[in-house]
């Protein structure tokens, strides 16, 4: 089933280092419901590598407990309630290692990484960050993944749950990644979507106006594209957080990202005005803000107002694009406002700074061939022609097909 993200074992590994023993013992904690297509991608490649495992059926129906078991967990049932919180809750309860680690049944994570958060395990941290890499749109955030095994360390929160503990424990960040599938099938995301919403607006915290439940609401219902209901629940929240993020009680990442999704709900409702003012508002607020400067700079650029979208696409790659307090890849984002850059001081007549944006595009996506064949195009404008030949010989490797690549190529 996930083999277009795993093209082969190799990611696996052995029981190689992982299984240092000398540090304090790690296990894996997980909630799961007819997962026996993901199991051997997420379960399986731990057994050996971790102390333990406890694995909470929630009313599985197929052979999903059984096929846990024989990995080494232990299985314990628990009756769906509508809440992922007490789910994983129960599990913990009977987790005997110093620290847990936990992945849902769509997460996998290699035996490199998971060796690079045992060996600081002892050394201080009592919660480590791991990279959620979402497959295959590419999205990267930070999450809470391993923490010290104590009654003060629970999940809250009948859906996107959060993991809650003590505010003076310390916090490692570490650069394991974890791979999460669970949303690659369009079908099976709108239906995930669907229950999520659900969830949400029937969670009680939705309606006393929690800040962190109505972005929630607000983000799931732009993911499922109903812009006008989002609105408002992303507009109640933008006003809910502002006095916290200001106190610093709040994630300022997640309060960004409503403003943004409010501006795109607008987009999506042909309201660029209030779209534009959306983001002008979080530039206001958060003006070293970079994700706020790229996503003005490329409203400005896609309304034709050249010359206003180059400062802020500037100042954007001069803060950073990403953010991974929400998902936004810093490469990502940075290559679509370097390119748009590129293009805007080019249209302007600035060519040398549209050079240097279309270089700062090929260092953040090599593997784009539009960067190559701009550069080819200044290098034939200089006189440089071997230097066009090989961009342009980079662009067509990469794009076979690519038609303004090879009919330059051709008349070189």
């Amino acid at each position: 089933m996930q083999s277009e993200y795993f093209p082969d074992d190799s990611w696996i590994g052995g029981q190689g280092d992982a299984l240092g023993r000398d540090g304090p013992t790690l296990g894996l904690a997980m909630i799961m419901k007819n997962e026996t297509a993901n199991l051997p991608y997420s379960l399986g490649p731990m057994a050996g590598l971790v102390d333990e495992m406890v694995v909470v059926d929630t009313g599985s129906t197929d052979d999903s407990a059984e096929m846990a078991a024989g990995y080494g967990a232990k299985v314990v049932h628990w009756a769906w309630n509508d809440d992922f919180s007490q789910a994983r809750n129960h599990g913990l309860g009977f987790m005997k290692s110093d620290f847990i680690l936990w992945l849902d049944a769509d997460n996998s994570l290699t035996a490199t990484d998971l060796s690079m958060i045992r060996c600081r395990l002892g050394g201080g941290g009592l919660i480590f960050t791991a990279t959620e890499v979402v497959v295959p749109q590419g999205d990267r955030l930070w999450q809470k993944r391993v923490f010290l095994n104590s009654p003060e360390a629970r999940f809250e929160g009948r859906i996107h749950e959060q993991l809650t503990h003590p505010e003076d424990w310390p916090v490692v960040h570490t650069a394991a990644e974890i791979r999460h599938w669970g949303y690659a099938d369009g079908k099976q995301a709108r239906e995930k979507g669907h229950r999520n919403l659900q969830l949400l607006i029937s969670d009680p915290m939705t309606a006393a106006g929690d800040f962190y439940h109505l972005y929630q609401t607000g983000r799931t219902l732009v993911n499922l594209r109903y812009f006008k209901e989002a609105k408002a629940y992303l507009t109640s929240a933008i006003e809910a957080g502002l006095p916290a993020v200001a106190e610093g009680d709040i994630n300022p990442s997640l309060w960004s990202h409503a403003v943004i999704l409010l501006s795109q709900a607008h987009q999506r409702l042909c309201d660029p005005k209030e779209a534009e003012e959306a983001l002008r508002y979080l530039c206001r607020v958060r003006p070293d803000y970079g994700p706020a400067r790229a996503f003005l700079g490329r409203l400005l650029y896609d309304s034709g107002r050249v010359d206003e979208c180059v400062p802020h696409l500037m100042k954007a790659l001069a803060f950073g694009c990403g953010d991974p307090g929400w998902g936004a890849d810093h490469r990502k984002q940075g290559f679509v406002a370097a390119c748009l850059l590129a293009k805007a001081t080019g249209s302007l007549g600035r060519h040398q700074e549209a050079k240097k944006a279309w270089e700062e595009a090929l260092r953040l996506n090599p593997e784009h061939p539009e960067p190559y064949v701009a550069l080819a195009e200044s290098s034939i404008t200089s006189g440089d022609t071997p230097m066009a030949r090989r961009l342009l010989a980079e662009a067509i490797r990469l794009a076979p097909t690519h038609r303004r690549a090879l009919s330059m190529e051709a008349s070189l």
